[in-house]
């Protein structure tokens, strides 16, 4: 870019030296909540008894989870459909055909508490229980980010920051006031996935259970533009 500066002699074209420069930060912390998938699915002849199995195994669900401290409002569906079900096989002269299975459900579903590991075998124990036999899967995550984003940030920026001194020393200019600094504010992944099961599990197993999960890493990049001073010009 040009700055143009007005003189009594005229117009002087003059160009601003620039460096640009990524920073990356890292961040780690304990998770500080824990999420469990359910996924309900099953295939009935008829479109009603698709809806009314739903209907039932979504209930046990309910009841199986009300004395561990989940009222409905706290049990949530994050998906839910309907659908023919087909195969495809050999017919008896050896072609392939698509055949009608039934009306397949999927009701997904999702709840969420404070990082509490004994808390967590009871649920896990309740579910391997549970008559709807849900599949389902466990994953801790960070409920507050702010503090871990804005530590990120500042790691990525005191990164790049360091990088544009090396490069300025070995180049013999110096640097001067940041011109800009960009980031792209996409959405950080602040969870980590461990475990998945089953309620056909093994019943007895299920007191045994305890997940101590990893610290949650994450990075983050930005890029600073830095104007340079006493730079040489060719």
């Amino acid at each position: 870019r040009m700055n143009q500066i007005h003189s009594k002699k005229g117009i002087t074209n003059m160009e601003i030296s620039r460096m640009t420069v990524k920073g990356k930060g890292f961040a780690s912390t304990p998770p500080d909540a824990i999420a469990i998938s359910l996924q309900l699915e099953d295939i009935k002849d008829t479109y009603e008894l698709a809806m009314k199995h739903a209907a039932w195994a979504l209930e046990q669900v309910r009841e199986t989870l009300l004395p561990l401290g989940f009222p409905k409002k706290e049990i949530r569906s994050t998906h839910f459909s309907i659908d023919s079900a087909y195969e495809h096989r050999n017919d008896f002269r050896g072609e392939n055909k698509r055949y009608f299975l039934g009306y397949r459900y999927r009701n997904d579903l999702k709840i969420t508490f404070g990082n509490d590991s004994k808390r967590l075998g009871e649920i896990l124990l309740a579910l391997s229980a549970c008559e709807a036999d849900p599949e389902f899967s466990v994953y801790f995550f960070l409920k507050d980010r702010q503090e871990v984003e804005q530590d990120l940030l500042e790691d990525a920026v005191r990164d790049a920051k360091a990088k544009a001194q090396i490069l300025a020393a070995a180049g013999g200019v110096m640097l001067g006031k940041i011109l800009a600094i960009d980031y792209d504010w996409s959405e950080i992944e602040m969870r980590s996935h461990v475990y998945a099961a089953s309620s056909k599990m093994a019943y007895d197993s299920a007191p045994m259970i305890d997940l101590e999960p990893e610290d949650i890493s994450n990075s983050d990049t930005v890029t600073v533009v830095w104007e340079i001073l006493n730079a040489q010009k060719a």
